[in-house]
């Protein structure tokens, strides 16, 4: 009877540590061989131990100049529960932010959630650009003054009449050229039923116009983000979720070979979808790293939440897709991506599948991706008790990083920052 008893408790421990490898962090098992390791980068995040709130409010954008000074665009509720836009400065590595300068000149017109937040982007020279959903149209300002203050908005949409513009993301090409797309519903009775359309414009004047915006798709989901990438040769590549027969979406990616004027037909990413009469409130992240087209993206199909991840190694034509990039990390979602030297560093949220039952609050995690498609298992950032929504990453200069997010507590929205320090 205690040989039996024994070995069921060494079998109880033996489970237990198992579960626990990867020191209690919730990640996936390294089941890569030893090749495939040695090729991974070696670099770690050393991460503040602690993130802060910088800002009462939401959806924060970060731009990091070379002197490592900061400007930060965040929207925020008023008194009257309207939302507005600031830009905020730090000089201190982000110890401390500045008084906040208004953006938008239209008060109150800013609708910003999520996946449907502001973009903050560099130009060259003094430029900096910030669009926006207002009123619900796509609103542009440009700041040619390293944000001490902003032109008043430019409409991007060119349509009549009452459609909504949403669910959009703001690029700058190599060239300078600045490109947005957008979900657009000037087109919805031309479509499936419930899907809306894709459009994009571009401005090659350092943002004072657009110029006439081009229909890329229609019957696209109409709630999930956007996302655009640029090639080595001139290729711009635009990724969305399509909704095919049956109600089956599936990432799609077109690419542009004549700066956005024409496009291809979408590729789809999978073979398969995720069948839903429904929209994920989750649009797919891209970037283009070392002649490879990556994609990241959530889905619910097979009943199970989970992150893809894909690449393309002939320019969009053709895709191979990776294992789930979560590894046991639950109710992963909302993937943003950053290239840090030739690697793709993915950020998402999710839950510690160890902490209260896999029902703890939101972390940010985040799995490096190489050039010729290692994937780390996921390593979370410091939290606190108050959950992780909607984390981006900065790259900054001398080997920092920056991670912000969105956290919602009794006090109200705020902007949260972790720093990080990468080493070798």
């Amino acid at each position: 009877m205690r040989s039996q008893k024994s070995i069921e408790f060494i079998l109880v421990i033996f489970i237990f540590l198992t579960s626990c490898v990867g020191s209690g962090l919730g990640v996936a098992p390294d089941n890569r061989s030893e090749s495939a390791k040695s090729e991974e980068s070696n670099s770690e995040v050393v991460w503040e131990p602690v993130p802060r709130p910088i800002a009462k409010g939401t959806d924060g954008q970060l731009l990091v100049r070379t002197s490592e000074s900061m400007n930060m665009l965040y929207a925020a509720h008023n008194d009257k529960g309207k939302q507005n836009l600031f830009m905020a400065k730090t000089k201190n590595i982000g110890d401390s932010f500045s008084g906040a300068v208004p953006v938008n000149l239209e008060k109150g017109e800013v609708s910003a959630h999520g996946e449907n937040g502001p973009k903050l982007r560099n130009g060259k020279g003094r430029g900096m650009f910030a669009a926006w959903v207002g009123k619900r149209d796509i609103k542009f300002a440009r700041s040619m003054n390293f944000g001490k203050s902003f032109n008043p908005a430019i409409r991007v949409n060119d349509d009549f009449g009452k459609a909504s513009q949403s669910f959009f993301t703001m690029e700058v090409a190599p060239d300078g050229t600045i490109y947005v797309i957008w979900l657009d519903g000037r087109d919805r009775k031309s479509g499936k039923s419930g899907t809306t359309s894709v459009y994009i414009a571009r401005s090659v004047d350092q943002g004072k116009s657009f110029e006439k915006n081009i229909k890329i798709s229609g019957d696209i989901c109409p709630c999930c983000r956007t996302a655009l990438a640029f090639g080595d040769n001139g290729e711009i590549f635009a990724s969305w979720r399509h909704v095919y027969d049956d109600n089956e979406r599936i990432i799609v990616v077109a690419t542009s070979l004549d700066g956005g004027k024409t496009w291809s037909k979408p590729v789809k990413v999978t073979k398969t979808g995720w069948k839903i009469n429904g929209c994920a409130h989750s649009g797919p992240a891209m970037k283009y790293v070392g002649g490879k087209l990556f994609v990241s993206w959530y889905t619910g199909a097979n009943g199970k939440a989970s992150l893809k991840f894909a690449h393309s190694a002939d320019n969009g034509k053709t895709y191979q897709v990776a294992k789930d990039i979560n590894g046991l990390v639950l109710d992963a979602n909302h993937p943003d991506i950053t290239v840090i030297g030739k690697e793709a560093w993915v950020i998402f949220q999710g839950r510690d599948p160890i902490l209260e039952g896999g029902w703890g609050r939101d972390k940010a995690w985040l799995v490096k991706v190489s050039s010729d498609v290692n994937i780390s298992s996921p390593s979370p950032l410091p939290s606190t008790s108050k959950g992780v929504a909607y984390p981006y990453l900065f790259k900054g200069n001398g080997g920092r990083v920056y991670a912000m997010w969105t956290e919602i507590g009794d006090e109200g929205p705020q902007v949260m920052l972790c720093r990080g320090r990468i080493q070798s």
